[in-house]
């Protein structure tokens, strides 16, 4: 336990700062804000953030975790945390609500929620991710993944990853807070849900170079409606312009849903499939060759009997 009296510092230090970094109005909500982010300590570091930037005021800030009075020393802007076991879901658009809840994702669920006065209908939801976990993944991470297939999903599960979860906003209009109920204090573990689509990202990760770069192009075009699956709403299947259709697998949408058990080489509605993962089925264009057999031409019976 951090004793009082480094609480009362932490709060005098936040009083001085020309930018307030720690949200709150009175001394008792900034002290118990205080509280509650150094808790985090005990797994995590801090970050200061530069005013009108969302970057580090410190240079090597993943060689070392900064206590909170340490990063409010800097007299940042805002602070920011990172740990590897952080897994955050960034909601920037309204899509990435509807991309969610299709695959039974709570976006309400109770844990650290970090939002912003001047746009309230963008968030971010982060968990506590166990080393059990973490184990599931290659190298213990994921990859920072920004508009997960286009939904304005963003994704961050890695130490690499930092998250600003408290002070101003790098435009000076708005300020990162965390509602009653929703704070450091509150973390849970990711629901199976959440745990599953951080599985999916890490399996299309794991491939290979050209895969991912199928996976990530960023001209491909989404499809209303698919015309494997027939998915009619929230758009998550597209078309790259190489001509592959990526069939996401949802809960009320898949390949196999609608034809049932499928593999490498079937054909369905003239598309055939020509890779499988858990998470999509891939198909092209139906082009069959058909072999010309070879025919020789009959002799003319004129030009038969003339040779005789």
């Amino acid at each position: 336990m951090i004793p009082k009296e480094q609480y009362l510092h932490i709060l005098q230090m936040v009083k001085n700062l020309k930018h307030q970094s720690i949200t709150g109005v009175t001394d008792e909500e900034l002290l118990t804000r205080a509280q509650n982010l150094a808790q985090l300590e005990a797994f995590s570091g801090f970050l200061p953030i530069r005013k009108g930037t969302k970057s580090p005021l410190v240079s090597t800030w993943g060689e070392e975790y900064l206590s909170l009075e340490k990063a409010l020393s800097y007299e940042p802007a805002a602070l920011a945390v990172f740990s590897p076991n952080f897994l955050t879901l960034d909601y920037d658009k309204e899509s990435a609500l509807d991309f969610v809840a299709e695959r039974g994702i709570d976006f309400t669920l109770p844990t650290l929620h970090t939002r912003r006065t001047d746009k309230l209908w963008r968030f971010k939801q982060t968990f506590l991710t166990t080393d059990e976990m973490l184990d599931e993944l290659p190298n213990r991470s994921i990859k920072r993944t920004l508009n997960y297939l286009g939904t304005g999903l963003d994704v961050f599960c890695s130490k690499k990853a930092y998250i600003i979860i408290d002070g101003e906003y790098e435009d000076g209009e708005g300020r990162y807070y965390s509602p009653g109920g929703l704070d450091v204090c509150d973390l849970q573990h990711p629901p199976k849900e959440v745990w599953d689509l951080i599985l999916e990202i890490a399996e299309l990760q794991s491939h290979d170079k050209s895969s991912s770069q199928t996976y990530s192009n960023t001209k491909s075009k989404k499809l209303y409606p698919c015309p494997i699956c027939g998915r009619d709403k929230n758009h998550w299947c597209f078309e790259n312009n190489n001509g592959l259709i990526h069939c996401m697998n949802g809960q009320t949408f898949s390949a196999e849903k609608k034809h049932g058990a499928l593999k490498i080489g079937d054909v369905v509605d003239g598309y055939a499939l020509v890779a499988q993962i858990s998470t999509c089925n891939t198909f092209k264009l139906h082009n069959p060759i058909f072999k010309r057999i070879y025919n020789p031409r009959p002799l003319n019976r004129r030009s038969a009997s003339a040779r005789r």
